[in-house]
């Protein structure tokens, strides 16, 4: 029977066995007269389709298939668990012979191969069945479907992207993120630390064997970063500041001022706040984004103070021990709730708001000293330290005698204007602990110059003596 086209038909109806359709596929002789149903011709419908579980039946008649007596295979690419073993004779009155195959558990198109029982394909018709022509497609059973959504699909770095599982028919998931398991909760949740494109994988389990999965791609892009917020303080008397060095983020972006000082260099990101007023000044430190990521901004408050300034005005800086400073002062920017703290360099402290007088207990050098605080960052400190405290207990001194120094106070040389004194009188200079460091005579009516000769700063005096007449002056030394 070698040459003899063979045909296979399926039958026009169906049977199921535990809830499972068996498909029975009838091979014989195409003139064959009354083989399979008194169906005879060409192999019909063509490729098969079946559920998962169903099977084949592959039933013979009045076959000698490729002319060879013998068991032919029958073989399913991808599905060899399903392959069969069809016993074929070469007489074509031979009894029909059936051979089922397993069931078909996995879904998929599976290509059909026919082997002799030398294990040739059988690939032409005039060697019988060329059944490689042929195809099953199983068609799965399951109800089950993975589905889910995510709040975006193009995000930036650090946003949180949420899954909301919309699967049906599971019980159990798994999340792949590009192939890694991320967890197994019904929902998840990610965000991304570096930009790329990721594949996000949910795989859904009825726990009755199926299987199934969709896939949803997440485009992330870098995050533009400006850094943190950030506030600072200054006093209106100072100079400027680089708004650069309180940037904390990318260095990337550039400078806009959201207030109006006028004193903003917006390309070098230097502020001159000297002599603003008193207020807050806003400026924004602006990343441009990029992809699906906008602008990021750090704001920057500079708050500018404004700062007490004080000049001191003093009664003297040569304090008789007996006498007093007059302290009085003027002031601008001083706020009314300001407050003074003052120092006399001798242990003492005082809160006073107003002018007022001051005595010390000792003689010595001393200083007046204030520092004013507005209380609102800003405050400044202001001294004279030239203060002189002399005792002239020990002096008799009247003012029968006249006469001046100059240049008082003096860096060395000075003048002793004698010039209203007549006859010979006596000149002594001593410190302010009255030790005598120089006595002279000399005759007045003249100008005397002298070189102090003096090692220390301080006040001394010149005492002038005629009879029974003596005046004094003080004399500051202040090299």
């Amino acid at each position: 029977m070698k040459g003899i086209l063979l045909a296979l038909l399926v039958y026009g109806f169906t049977w199921s066995a535990t809830a499972q359709t068996i498909h029975p596929v009838c091979i014989s002789e195409v003139f064959s007269t009354g083989a399979c149903n008194s169906t005879t011709g060409i192999f019909t419908p063509g490729n098969l389709t079946i559920q998962q579980g169903d099977q084949i039946q592959f039933t013979t008649y009045m076959v000698a298939l490729g002319g060879y007596n013998g068991t032919h295979d029958i073989q399913f690419a991808g599905s060899p668990a399903n392959n069969v073993m069809l016993p074929i004779s070469t007489n074509v009155l031979a009894p029909v012979t059936t051979v089922t195959t397993p069931p078909f558990n996995t879904p998929g198109t599976f290509s059909m191969e026919c082997h002799d029982p030398n294990h040739c394909v059988i690939a032409n018709t005039m060697e019988g069945w060329p059944c490689n022509t042929y195809s099953v497609t199983v068609l799965s059973n399951c109800t089950l479907t993975a589905n889910f959504t995510a709040s975006d699909t193009n995000v930036c770095t650090g946003d949180i992207v949420n899954f909301t599982n919309t699967s049906s028919g599971a019980t159990s998931y798994e999340w792949h993120l590009d192939e890694f398991t991320f967890t197994t909760t019904t929902d998840a949740i990610l965000s991304f630390g570096t930009s790329g494109s990721y594949d996000i994988e949910l795989i859904a389990d009825d726990g009755a064997g199926c299987l199934d999965s969709t896939t949803i791609t997440i485009n992330v892009d870098q995050a533009s970063n400006a850094g943190v917020d950030d506030s600072q303080i200054f006093c209106n008397t100072n100079d400027s500041v680089d708004l650069n060095t309180l940037i904390t983020g990318d260095t990337t972006g550039f400078w806009e001022e959201t207030t109006s000082s006028g004193q903003f260099n917006d390309s070098t990101g230097v502020f001159n706040y000297y002599g603003l007023s008193q207020q807050d000044y806003l400026f924004n430190y602006v990343v441009p984004g990029t992809g699906a990521c906008p602008n990021d901004t750090a704001v920057m408050t500079i708050t500018v103070n404004q700062e007490p300034n004080l000049t001191l005005n003093l009664s003297g800086s040569n304090i008789e021990l007996s006498d007093s400073v007059f302290i009085d002062y003027t002031t601008s920017g001083v706020l009314g709730t300001a407050t003074f703290l003052w120092d006399f360099c001798d242990g003492n402290l005082d809160n006073g708001t107003t002018p007022f007088y001051y005595s010390w207990d000792a003689t010595g050098n001393y200083c007046v000293c204030v520092q004013v605080n507005n209380g609102n960052g800003c405050l400044e400190t202001f001294c004279d330290s030239t203060i002189t405290v002399f005792d002239a207990s020990g002096l008799s001194v009247n003012n029968d005698l006249v006469f001046g120094v100059y240049p008082n106070p003096a860096k060395g040389d000075f003048i002793v204007d004698l010039s209203g004194i007549e006859g010979t009188l006596e000149l002594s200079l001593i410190n302010a602990n009255g030790k005598v460091l120089i006595i002279e005579t000399l005759t007045g009516g003249t100008h005397h110059a002298m070189n102090s000769q003096l090692s220390s700063n301080g006040t001394y005096y010149i005492i002038i003596k005629q009879g029974d007449k003596i005046s004094t002056l003080p004399l500051v030394i202040n090299q």
